[in-house]
């Protein structure tokens, strides 16, 4: 028999890759054990195809995420001219008293009593207004709760006047299963979204305000004297992710919303209700590597030093919760991807297997082991959790928008 041209052998390749590819994408892979509030998708940022998903349309609580839609609309009023990065905002005492995370715009102050020499201590508002810039700074890296309903109220009028305007740009979006009532996800038993919804989102922000997507990967921010680090911890550690946002509170569990490009293709993936950081770390992990894999592209390129100042803020946030984690190795295994000069092969437990023939250049499928963190335990949340306990996942809502109750 013939030994098969060397055309032949690509041409097989080629037809090979066509088939299989989106085969893999369609396979769901088996995955480790999460909770009923746990969901994940991957999409093509170029034309929104779905490459992979796991409760895609459940109603969650979108915590933080939520402010991807705040900067959306931030960016719209620079657009328009309606706001400037240097003009200054005045910041309220609703804006202020924001629950942490926040910009410490209210300050503990020790006054002595003239007559009895007594010491007291009381809070008060020490910052009174915050330039365009430094709120969208402060929100999209620290996260900050008070930045967003400054910059809400600048362009709402209010905290309600902006919901209406959130939820007005969300129906334009086509994100047709979610609702929100504040600009920074602070808990709401009517404030839902999915994970479908918020990969949209993701990927019209980066469409339509390109010169504005950087404030996403801002790894640092230095305000009022304090060093701020982003908790989007993909940022400078898996090659190609350059922003969007982190979620967290104590209903939604840890949410992520994060996009890389790698050689001209961009992956948006979105992660909500991990356990803890170290988990959504691990899982967004493997689905950007999944959703890169189905795209054909793994060129790696260099990632930026490592040399950001310290965070002193004094709510530091998740990466608290990851540190008090103690990790526990081994039984959960993942799916992932690994560039292969000989053959390609796809193989999941209980799932099909496929397979070109030799020298056939592509992709090998492995088991990929999850290092599994321990349970958080309390302590400060990047969200103050509501008051009275509310259900992972919020009941589907009818149709109408706007403000609700």
């Amino acid at each position: 028999m013939k030994t098969p041209s060397l055309l032949k052998k690509f041409a097989l390749c080629m037809a090979f890759q066509a088939v299989a590819l989106p085969a893999m994408a369609q396979d769901k892979p088996p995955e480790p054990q999460r909770s009923s509030r746990y969901a994940s998708v991957v999409i093509n940022a170029a034309n929104g195809e779905v490459l992979y998903e796991r409760n895609a349309d459940k109603q969650l609580r979108p915590a933080s995420t939520t402010k991807i839609l705040t900067a959306y609309l931030t960016f719209e009023a620079l657009q328009n001219g309606t706001l400037t990065l240097d003009q200054e905002l005045t910041v309220s005492r609703r804006a202020a008293q924001q629950a942490r995370t926040n910009l410490a715009m209210i300050t503990p102050v020790t006054i002595t009593d003239k007559k009895t020499g007594k010491r007291r201590t009381e809070h008060r508002q020490t910052i009174r207004s915050i330039t365009v810039e430094n709120a969208l700074k402060g929100m999209l890296v620290h996260s900050a709760n008070d930045a967003a309903v400054v910059l809400a109220e600048a362009i709402g009028g209010s905290v309600e006047g902006f919901a209406d305007k959130m939820n007005a740009t969300a129906a334009r979006l086509g994100m047709t299963d979610t609702h929100f009532m504040n600009p920074n996800g602070m808990p709401h038993t009517q404030q839902y979204t999915t994970v479908s919804d918020m990969a949209k989102l993701s990927a019209a922000v980066i469409a339509d305000f390109p010169d504005q997507y950087h404030f996403f990967g801002n790894r640092t921010f230095r305000y009022n004297g304090t060093n701020y680090r982003n908790y989007n911890n993909l940022l400078g550690s898996y090659d190609g992710v350059d922003g969007l946002k982190t979620g967290y509170i104590h209903t939604s569990g840890f949410n992520l919303s994060a996009s890389a490009i790698r050689d001209g293709q961009r992956v948006i993936a979105v992660v909500f209700g991990a356990d803890n950081p170290t988990q959504r770390k691990a899982d967004m992990t493997i689905l950007l590597d999944y959703g890169f894999a189905v795209l054909g592209k793994q060129p790696k390129p260099a990632l930026p030093e490592n040399n950001l100042p310290p965070d002193d803020s004094e709510d530091p946030e998740e990466n608290t919760h990851e540190q008090h984690g103690s990790l526990r190795r081994g039984g959960v295994t993942g799916f992932g991807f690994s560039g292969h000069a000989a053959s390609l092969a796809v193989s999941y437990q209980g799932a099909a297997t496929y397979k070109t023939a030799e020298n056939c250049q592509g992709y090998e499928a492995r088991p990929l082991q999850i290092s599994q963190a321990a349970p958080v335990p309390k302590g400060p949340e990047k969200d103050v959790p509501a008051p009275s306990e509310q259900p992972y996942f919020a009941p589907r809502m009818p149709g109408g928008r706007g403000r609700m109750g």
